[in-house]
This record gives structure tokens, C-alpha cells and sequence, in this order.
């Protein structure tokens, strides 16, 4: 690896000698970039990203995460990132494995450059980060070998090369200026709230204590608790909402919870398909959105979601096949469902599927989505006015004559009976 200043000024004179017969612009120019992306590649082993949609962030995670304990290297927080990062400044933001990115908005597009790191870690180093994040299933070899897939470079230095980059590419200087988010925030929190009683460690230990509380009432399956605790949580920083809340603001307020969500599912036994399909719903939703009350609701939902199945899970422990198909049923009842939407949902044979489906629960997978959509249609029935047909189209059986049949069969009673029986 070349580790030297100078290499980096004759990437930098090359590219401008080779434009040097262009016609001057403000704007990147797309041939100038591409080169020179190559020659740092070559000259340093390390990349430049564009991240423009949410593929090109899964892609580049797939690529280049570990653990999903690496927050600034998922699809999630990439984007989230993006929709924040203002114009001329480079964000430096290093993970728990000491790997670091430098982010940065270059016209409309999107740049990552890295990852890198500026430590070289020995088995030591490995057993500790570890054990102090309290990782399951990595061996330390594992974890040095990951390593290895990146350049060591110091952080001055790959700062360094991303203003040669620009420089070269913009064809003249370019004034970007270099932030740590978290200390940007911290020191705007400070400058705009000097009376604030609360000092930052006071803040920092109220959330803390109340993040414990929604972990493990998320856990538990306890989805009013969570959603008090996750109203603390929020509290605890809603002064800063007098500066203007932002959108970026909520949507990475939503990242930050859906990943806690997601590792305490994980350790609450949840199956992984289940996960990143409540996960991935609020995903969409958020980058969706426009208002922050409905990303706040769907924040809310999620939590919701999550200690619903969570409860599920832990009421009724089947294989993780069954588990899924239940899950995916109770996603998309209000669809009309095959058995093949099933099975390739979850890429299993039909015949193992029903024949896995029947033994632990003791009926047939449309038996049991038949079951669903009936109890989902007392629900309806006893907690609001919409009338039959509009109810057997919202639990996906749009014939109306042939829902009241099946109501009876399931019930022993017509949906009139049953809502002068059961209304709230």
C-alpha cells in the first residue's frame, strides 16, 4: 500500500494535467471523477461509493458489514445520512469495530469514502470489542479476518485524499469542512440551551435508564410499556424540538429505535424473516413519509408489531418455518393468499411446508388463515361501525354472502349477532 503525500499529489497533478484542455466548469465532471476514483483505488485499496437509493446502500452493506451492531454501515442509517447531509462538508464517523467512512454530498449524489480503518487491531483488541459488546457467534479469527478487507490509513490522511478528490474533480479548490456529527449536535444542543437545568450527563443517564426499561419491556412483549418508555426516551430530547424539528431528524430517530428493536428481538429468540419484515415495513414507511406525526405513528406501530410477534413467539414456540408462515399470513390477510404464496415466500417445498404446518398446529395453513380473518372481523365487528361488506373486504374475503357464511360456520353466530353480543 502506498502511504505517502506524494502519491497523493501526483494522482491529484495526473487527473488535472489530463483536464487541463477542458473548459473549466463549477460542477463534477462525470469522466474526471471515474478517473480519478480509479487511481485512489489503485494507489490506496480503498473506494469511493455513490448511494443514491436504497439498493445501492444495501449493496454496499452486504459488501462491507459484520454485525449488525454497525450502525453507520446500514442501509438504514446510509439513507437516513443522505436525506441529513448538508452541502460542502465531509462527516468522519467510525463504528465499534474502529472502521471508519468519511460521508459527503457532491452536487446531488451521495459519496462514501472507505471504509477504512486507522487501527490495527491483535487478537486482544478483537476479544475485547467482543466481549464488551457482548457479540455471540463471532470467533476472533472471523473478526481479524473482516478487518483485513480494509486499508489502514489514518484519518488525516483519508480526509486528505477526499479534498484531493474534490479539488480535482471540481477542478479547483473547494471549501468543504470536516464534522463529527455527534460533537456538532452536542455543541448546538449547549450553544442554544445554556439555561437548560438538565446538564448532558443527566440527559445521557435519564435515557439511558429508560432505554433499559423499553429493551425489556420490548422483551416482554409488553407493548404499552414500551410505548411509555419510548415516550420518555423521547422526552428526554424534546427541548431540542424548539430548534425545528426536521424530518432527518424523526427519520433517524426511527433508525436509531427500529436497530434496538431488531437486536432485542434478535435476542428474544424472534426468527430473522420475521424481523426484517417488521423492520423493513417501517423502513418504507419512513422514507415514504412527509408529515412527523405519521412517522412518529409508524415508529409506534413498529414497537407494537415487534412485542406482538414477540409475544406470539414465546406463547406458541414452533419450528421457524411455522413461525414465518404464521407470520407472513398475519401480514397479508387481507390478501388473497395461495399455499404458493406461501411456500415461495419462504423458499420451502409445499409438501414439507404442510406437511410441518399440520403437525404443529394441528389444522392446514388456510384453516388457519381462515381463522385469522374471523377473529380479525370480531374485532372490527365489536370496535367499530363499518358495515358487513365493508368488513369481509378489510379481512380479504370480498364476497360478503360467502364471509357471513363462514363467520357462522367459525362462530355459531351471523355478524349482526355477534356485534349485538360483543359491542364495546
Amino acid at each position: 500500500m502506498i502511504n505517502n503525500s506524494h502519491a497523493i499529489k501526483t494522482t491529484s497533478s495526473a487527473i488535472a494535467s489530463s483536464e487541463a484542455s477542458s473548459t473549466e466548469m463549477t460542477s463534477p465532471q462525470t469522466a474526471s471523477m471515474e478517473t480519478c476514483m480509479k487511481l485512489i483505488q489503485k494507489l490506496f485499496q480503498v473506494r469511493f461509493y455513490t448511494i443514491n437509493d436504497f439498493s445501492e446502500a444495501e449493496a454496499f452493506s452486504r459488501e462491507n458489514m459484520l454485525s449488525d451492531l454497525q450502525l453507520i454501515l446500514s442501509p438504514d442509517a446510509l439513507m437516513t445520512m443522505r436525506s441529513g447531509a448538508e452541502k460542502h462538508t465531509l462527516y468522519l464517523l467510525t463504528d465499534i469495530f474502529h472502521i471508519s467512512i468519511i460521508v459527503f454530498m457532491l452536487d446531488d449524489s451521495f459519496m462514501l469514502f472507505g471504509p477504512f480503518t486507522s487501527l490495527i487491531h491483535t487478537k486482544m483488541h478483537a476479544s475485547h470489542i467482543i466481549n464488551a459488546h457482548g457479540i455471540k457467534n463471532l470467533q476472533i479469527e472471523d473478526y481479524l479476518r473482516y478487518r483485513e478487507h480494509f486499508p489502514n490509513i489514518n484519518k488525516e490522511r483519508a480526509e486528505h485524499i477526499v479534498r484531493c478528490f474534490l479539488n480535482t474533480v471540481y477542478g479547483h479548490e473547494e471549501n468543504y469542512t470536516l464534522r463529527d456529527p455527534e460533537t456538532f449536535a452536542m455543541e448546538n444542543v449547549y450553544e442554544d440551551h445554556a439555561k437548560e437545568q438538565k446538564t448532558g450527563i443527566d440527559l445521557l443517564q435519564l435515557r439511558y435508564a429508560n432505554e433499559k426499561e423499553f429493551i425489556r419491556s420490548v422483551e416482554n412483549g409488553d407493548s404499552s410499556s414500551a410505548l411509555r418508555y419510548l415516550d420518555r426516551m423521547q422526552s428526554d430530547v424534546r427541548y431540542m424540538k424548539e430548534l425545528g424539528s426536521t424530518i432527518e431528524n424523526e427519520r433517524i430517530g426511527c433508525a436509531i429505535t427500529r436497530t434496538t428493536l431488531r437486536l432485542t428481538a434478535m435476542n428474544a429468540g424472534l426468527p430473522a424473516y420475521i424481523i426484517d419484515k417488521i423492520s423493513g415495513q417501517n423502513t418504507r414507511e419512513v422514507f415514504r413519509e412527509r408529515h412527523l406525526d405519521k412517522i412518529l405513528a409508524s415508529k409506534e406501530k413498529m414497537v407494537v408489531n415487534f412485542c406482538n410477534a414477540i409475544n406470539e413467539h414465546k406463547s406458541e414456540i414452533h419450528s421457524t418455518v411455522v413461525t414465518n408462515a404464521i407470520f407472513f399470513l398475519n401480514s397479508n390477510f387481507k390478501n388473497d393468499i395461495t399455499i404458493e404464496d406461501i411456500t415461495s415466500e419462504l423458499a420451502i417445498s409445499k409438501s414439507h411446508f404442510m406437511s410441518e404446518f399440520k403437525k404443529e398446529t394441528g389444522t392446514s395453513p388456510m384453516n388457519y388463515l381462515r381463522s385469522i380473518r374471523i377473529k380479525k372481523a370480531c374485532t372490527l365487528l365489536s370496535g367499530t361501525g363499518k358495515n358487513i361488506m365493508e368488513i369481509s373486504e378489510d379481512v380479504g374475503i370480498p364476497d360478503s354472502n360467502y364471509f357471513v357464511k363462514l363467520f357462522r360456520k367459525e362462530t355459531g353466530m351471523t355478524p349482526t349477532e355477534y356485534r349485538k353480543s360483543n359491542r364495546l
